[in-house]
């Protein structure tokens, strides 16, 4: 395929956003991978790049379809420029662009003008939305707007280790109530589709946390084996479910190719016990690829030049990796070959062409 197109969301403009934009692409190779286009403003990105003193350059362009290849490209999404930087603050006017930068790329996501999203951190605190109760991270509002009514699950990626989210954020009384066959049925199956399609692995293997510390409670016994029995029936390779902390003093998480967690903070300590700081957010289950680094807005450094943007140039890495893996399973299954059956007839196979049926 041509060369793949990333948008990239400025973030929230008080925190590191534009610090690790700036330096991901200090290193001119990297628009040579891909071609990059910011959602963002140009006055307040130079404001960042003199205050950290760094000397990437960037071009604006009105639309994704005017981006230059080898260049780091931006198109600006503010009619008005005056917007008021305060370096480390938590602020709703940082929270207004940093949504109004997302629903811009987010509309050319959708129509194919770029070919995935990496998106900077956020504070979602900051953002006001008429139509919802809260804006409480940007991948739930990510599958809102162009989800086309499938579900989003938040997986945590280091190199080979994978970890996704059976739930995401909530409190803790909740989660039992959330956690049911269904539901433990389509996390594990967007996992299987995921990781075949857009990681290219060919079998993948899925290992299953428990919710309970001993994996012995009611919900592993009546909700989760249940479901990952009959899924390996089917050819979904689940297996569990495992104790975390065994799991994890065993080592036993190198033979998977990925992991389903039972609720957030299992994932999250499981994953940063691993992978430490390191990592990015990988949004499956959509038809859409969306990358993020794990790394927060972290006010406390922004301005300082002391960000690190490794977990960001890994986003950026894996959604052009996975938008190609992509692509090439698609085309590979764009025209499957008829299944072909043949029928015993005294010694000799006869091949019957009237029953042909299409590829699943």
């Amino acid at each position: 395929m041509d060369r793949i197109k990333i948008g990239i969301t400025q973030g929230d403009i008080n925190g590191v956003g534009y610090e690790l934009i700036l330096k991901t692409f200090q290193i001119e190779e990297m628009a040579s991978l891909c071609t990059p286009i910011i959602y963002g403003s140009p006055k307040v990105a130079t404001y960042h790049r003199k205050a950290i003193n760094n000397q990437t350059s960037f071009q604006v362009v009105e639309s994704a379809n005017m981006a230059k290849d080898g260049r780091l490209n931006m198109i600006n999404c503010f009619e008005e420029e005056e917007q008021k930087i305060e370096i480390g603050q938590a602020t709703e006017e940082a929270g207004a662009a940093a949504l109004t930068a997302l629903d811009a790329a987010l509309k050319d996501l959708k129509s194919g003008n770029i070919d995935a999203l990496v998106t900077a951190p956020l504070n979602s605190a900051t953002i006001k939305i008429e139509y919802a109760e809260a804006f409480r991270s940007q991948t739930g509002y990510i599958e809102k707007q162009i989800g086309e009514g499938r579900k989003a699950l938040k997986m945590l990626i280091c190199n080979n280790l994978r970890i996704a989210l059976a739930t995401d954020k909530m409190p803790v009384a909740e989660i039992s109530n959330s956690i049911s066959r269904d539901m433990i049925a389509e996390k594990l199956v967007i996992v299987h589709n995921t990781l075949k399609r857009d990681f290219f692995i060919d079998n993948p293997r899925i290992a299953v946390l428990a919710l309970n510390p001993c994996a012995n409670g009611a919900e592993e016994e009546e909700t989760i084996t249940p479901v990952i029995e009959e899924l390996f029936k089917r050819g979904v390779r689940c297996m569990g479910p495992y104790s975390t902390e065994e799991f994890l003093d065993s080592g036993s998480y190198v033979h998977f190719d990925a992991i389903l967690a039972m609720y957030y903070d299992q994932g999250i300590s499981v994953f940063k016990t691993i992978a430490q700081h390191e990592g990015i957010i990988y949004t499956a289950g959509l038809p859409f690829i969306r990358t993020a680094p794990v790394t927060g807005v972290c006010y406390d450094v922004a301005g300082k030049n002391e960000a690190d943007e490794y977990a960001f140039r890994q986003a950026i890495y894996t959604a052009i990796d996975t938008a190609r893996n992509r692509a090439r399973f698609d085309q590979e299954r764009s025209n499957p070959l008829k299944k072909q059956y043949f029928e015993k007839r005294d010694d000799s196979d006869k091949l019957k062409l009237d029953q042909v049926t299409e590829e699943d």
